[in-house]
């Protein structure tokens, strides 16, 4: 939805950059040379997780790894460089401390961690009060109908301390995909840059 919203601002930046190209030449072409049609692409995006079985992430003891591998496919008309958006849940709790097998003190943290696959690159993360939240950039321009490698394979829930999460607690991670169409920065500009290109068209 953003990413169509994205590529219709961006849409109407283009079409008067070129119209005004097409003007310049009216005056030195004769009319019936301009019957070539402009036809803008469209950015779109569907986000997957093959790996993920619902049923293999209820009742997880502490250190539990759950297979999760988020990727993002562009299902539009344009080349586009994709975002992925994940929110970590954040819970004031004690872990044991894998060297010494010892309770550390209670602490609010994360209580899933990843390690990211070749080609992602990290924008951003943020803490709030109950999450943090990562933003991550594919390192490579996605044409219609590529796929993005998954941001990562498993998730690991954290080692805490038995007693300190219970089944009443609701862990999730939600995963969101963006898009932002090709040439709307310099060539060569890094991820974080165009990101916030699409933060720049997001609605308040």
């Amino acid at each position: 939805m953003k990413a169509e919203k994205v590529a219709a601002a961006f849409l109407g930046v283009s079409l008067f950059a070129v119209s005004s190209g097409l003007t310049n030449a009216y005056l030195t072409m004769r009319p019936q040379a301009l019957k070539n049609l402009i036809t803008p692409g469209t950015v779109d995006i569907g986000l997957t997780e093959t790996a993920w079985q619902p049923e293999k992430a209820k009742g997880l003891t502490p250190g539990s790894i759950v297979p999760k591998n988020p990727a993002a496919t562009n299902t539009g008309e344009s080349d586009a460089w994709i975002f992925l958006r994940i929110s970590v849940p954040v819970r004031h709790i004690s872990v044991v401390n894998p060297q010494t097998h010892r309770k550390e003190p209670a602490a609010d943290m994360g209580v899933f961690s990843f390690s990211t696959t070749e080609g992602w690159e990290r924008i951003s993360d943020e803490r709030t009060e109950d999450s943090v939240n990562y933003v991550y950039g594919y390192q490579k321009l996605v044409e219609p109908g590529g796929q993005t490698a998954p941001l990562f394979e498993t998730v690991t829930l954290v080692n805490y301390l038995e007693g300190e999460l219970t089944a009443a607690d609701v862990l999730q991670i939600p995963v969101q995909a963006v898009a932002v169409q090709d040439h709307v920065c310099e060539p060569g500009a890094p991820l974080a840059e165009i990101y916030e290109v699409y933060l720049a068209q997001e609605e308040p």
